[in-house]
């Protein structure tokens, strides 16, 4: 599988996209008590507001950027983190769903990134990160069909659409309790540097590998 960044991205100022493959995960493990209590005290921090900072910081604003050239309403598809910000808050706690998820919404909300995790053995084919170009539509996680515009951005495979404006992942290519192999993309925005990305999926890999020592991680950045 290779993630390929169609030239229409250009014009909402993207050029690079990491992501990363990791193989050989499990769900179901234990997460280390050392960990475990730091997504514990991130919950209680977020619920606390003492990260209200990234509603306004630079990443989110690159965020918000994107969504308005698309032509959407910021205030119906707010950025990804500032929206599970709120989530927290309003539950008291970070939610728990398997090991992979709680691992990759804490660094969600170290760096402020958008992190996209889709079941690998879901994907058909390559994926195309790209401005749709055309009316389609696309089923988020927990939701129903929604309509996708011409001018929305997406990335896709040959079956269909698993990720809508970076702040939706489809229903279709969600991690289970029984995935394994897992698909992790950070596409960023004009506020987010490569580095930054890579060095935040590489905070992801250390994480993972203290529940899954012997997973497989292979990181790439993927450019037009």
């Amino acid at each position: 599988m290779k993630l390929i960044i169609d030239g229409s991205m250009r014009s909402i100022g993207i050029t690079d996209v990491v992501y990363a493959t990791a193989r050989g995960l499990d769900p179901h493990a234990e997460i280390p008590e050392a960990l475990t209590e730091e997504i514990r005290r991130m919950g209680e921090n977020v619920a606390a507001g003492k990260y209200d900072s990234i509603y306004d910081n630079d990443v989110t604003e690159g965020y918000r950027d994107l969504i308005k050239k698309a032509g959407r309403s910021v205030k119906k598809n707010p950025p990804t983190v500032p929206g599970f910000i709120d989530n927290i808050k309003h539950r008291g706690s970070m939610p728990h769903i398997n090991s992979i998820v709680d691992v990759y919404n804490l660094e969600s909300i170290r760096s402020s990134l958008a992190i996209g995790g889709h079941d690998l053995d879901s994907i058909e084919g390559d994926i195309v990160v790209t401005v749709c170009g055309k009316e389609d539509s696309f089923t988020a996680i927990g939701s129903k069909e929604k309509h996708v515009e011409p001018t929305d951005f997406v990335y896709r495979d040959g079956k269909g659409i698993l990720a809508w404006l970076d702040v939706r992942d489809s229903e279709f290519y969600k991690m289970s309790d029984d995935t394994v192999n897992v698909l992790f993309v950070m596409q960023g925005n004009a506020n987010t540097t490569v580095e930054y990305r890579v060095e935040a999926m590489k905070c992801l890999e250390r994480d993972l590998r203290l529940v899954n020592p012997d997973m497989e991680f292979d990181i790439e950045v993927a450019s037009i």
